[in-house]
């Protein structure tokens, strides 16, 4: 099995457990929907959005922390609306591991809400230190 496999495999377990018992936010004092639309969307497995194995692989492994963040946050960063969907952030600093050394990361955590009012995940992004990125660019 290949890395990109057992990564994506391990993350789907996390994901369809997720699904099972959901999430209660208590900065929208409601139930978050963990379903199949987050999946795609950060698996990069449908639609436009084609995604890089490093974008996937980060994204998947900061499932815990979305879900963490979800549970734990009690403000919503920011409410956008993009025609008929309307999209909430919730945002939080938090230990991420990676290369094996540990920092500080903001992580931002999308729900989008259905037709139905329903909160659901959509997505879970990091941002790397201004540092980090500048580098990298070099």
């Amino acid at each position: 099995m290949g890395k990109r496999n057992k990564i994506e495999e391990q993350a789907w377990k996390f994901y369809s457990q997720w699904r099972k018992t959901q999430s209660y936010s208590p900065a929208l004092k409601t139930k978050i929907r963990v379903s199949l639309k987050g999946w795609r969307h950060i698996s990069g497995a449908f639609g436009g959005k084609k995604r890089t194995f490093v974008d996937i692989y980060r994204r998947l492994s900061l499932l815990p922390k979305a879900k963490e963040i979800i549970e734990t946050s009690t403000t919503v960063q920011n409410v956008e609306k993009r025609g008929k969907n309307t999209f909430y952030v919730l945002e939080a600093m938090v230990t991420v591991k990676e290369d094996n050394k540990t920092e500080l990361r903001k992580v931002r955590v999308v729900l989008i809400e259905d037709t139905k009012n329903n909160k659901i995940f959509y997505s879970v992004m990091d941002r790397k230190s201004r540092k980090k990125r500048k580098k990298k660019r070099k």
